[in-house]
């Protein structure tokens, strides 16, 4: 279903919103059980998906643009449980109104949430879309079902990333990976900019409790500074522990329902032989100067957990950001200039974001709009489900 009708395409937008709308409170409900956040984030995706929608048609709609790109055929989207809202409507939507033939497999349990949107509804049948939702359960299925596509879109952790990338490797099938993956920030501004950032840090490190792709994990802190942003983080993080609004943040059976999770975690926080460890309850956690070669301040976790970390020199800081394990986005929050660019030019992350807030999705930019990509910055939705192509005319 290549959209070339722009009304046609208005109407799929309409039903969509209509349906999100409709079966908001069933919708919530099973988002809960499926990723364990709280109300005030699932609130946010779904205000989230229904701007993206109302916004897609103006955002520099071009009838060019379809005539550059094509389709890839048939593609096989797998999607992850978390963000069930984002990732059940934004990629299928942009897959499928470029014309491929998508076939999706969603995660276990967050199965009922896709077909609840696009069977339940009846939206595939009243608009013919390309659209067949599989279960497949063993590797062989999953197997025969990649040797049948023409590309894998995958959405989920690393280490399943690693068997479905071998998979495709062994039968050409393009793969294009979007994994989990750990946030850092950069603290080098003055002191009055301390408190207004250790608040921030908190917010954008406890969103989303259990997913990590665009968190905050750590924050490394200009050596001068170093002392007074612990104690104001520490002020803040008690205060927020002990008040209402961490209910926003963080569910509170988080932790028994992730006890494996948290036990592994722990671990390595004790390996990491911090400072000192923060904490009201069992979650969140503040770990103050974890080592800095150890896993836990390396690697990415999908539980409320801040660590903070000194730095004494630009190569020190260039060090420890390319020793990290997965390289998704950095915040530098710093008012030199030369300071950023040298991070920049010296770091290997694909995203970065200075003076700004690290989580914030920008929906206004393209038809289709952009998104954080783990591999390659941020990524048009259009253009990542298609193939662009140039037309070169030698008969004028």
């Amino acid at each position: 279903m290549l959209i070339k009708n722009k009304h046609h395409l208005d109407d799929l937008i309409s039903d969509l919103i209509k349906i999100i709308s409709e079966t908001r409170a069933g919708l919530f409900e099973l988002n809960r059980k499926i990723t364990l956040d709280t109300s005030y984030w699932i609130s946010e995706d779904y205000k989230t998906v229904k701007a993206y929608l109302e916004n897609y048609i103006k955002n520099h709609y071009s009838i060019k643009l379809v005539k550059n790109i094509k389709p890839k055929g048939i593609i096989l989207i797998i999607l992850s449980y978390n963000e069930p809202f984002i990732l059940s409507i934004i990629p299928l939507l942009n897959a499928l109104i470029i014309g491929n033939e998508v076939i999706l497999k969603p995660s276990r349990e967050a199965e009922s949430f896709v077909r609840m949107i696009w069977q339940e509804s009846g939206i595939i049948e009243k608009y013919r879309l390309n659209l067949k939702i599989v279960s497949p359960k063993t590797h062989n299925e999953i197997t025969d079902l990649i040797q049948s596509v023409r590309a894998v879109y995958f959405f989920g952790s690393h280490k399943v990333a690693q068997s479905i990338s071998k998979i495709c490797g062994e039968y050409y099938v393009e793969f294009y990976p979007e994994i989990e993956t750990a946030d850092s920030k950069i603290f080098n501004k003055n002191q009055s900019a301390i408190k207004k950032d250790a608040i921030l840090t908190l917010k954008e490190s406890f969103s989303h409790s259990g997913q990590t792709c665009q968190r905050i994990q750590g924050v490394f802190v200009q050596r001068n500074f170093y002392n007074e942003y612990i104690e104001i983080l520490k002020e803040e993080f008690i205060k927020l522990c002990q008040s209402k609004d961490l209910n926003k943040f963080v569910d509170n059976n988080y932790a028994s329902a992730r006890e494996v999770m948290v036990k592994l975690l722990s671990i390595d926080v004790d390996k990491s032989q911090a400072d000192e460890v923060v904490k009201i309850k069992s979650l969140p956690l503040l770990v103050i100067n974890p080592k800095q070669d150890s896993e836990f301040i390396k690697n990415a976790y999908f539980l409320p957990v801040l660590w903070i970390s000194p730095f004494d020199s630009k190569e020190q800081l260039i060090r420890m950001l390319n020793s990290r394990k997965f390289l998704l986005g950095l915040n530098i929050q710093s008012y030199d200039d030369d300071f950023v660019k040298h991070i920049i030019s010296n770091t290997r992350f694909t995203r970065y974001t200075v003076n700004t807030t690290h989580t914030n999705i920008r929906l206004q930019e393209g038809w289709g709009g952009s998104w954080p990509s783990g591999f390659s910055g941020y990524r048009s939705w259009i253009e990542h489900f298609s193939d662009n192509y140039i037309v070169i005319d030698e008969s004028k």
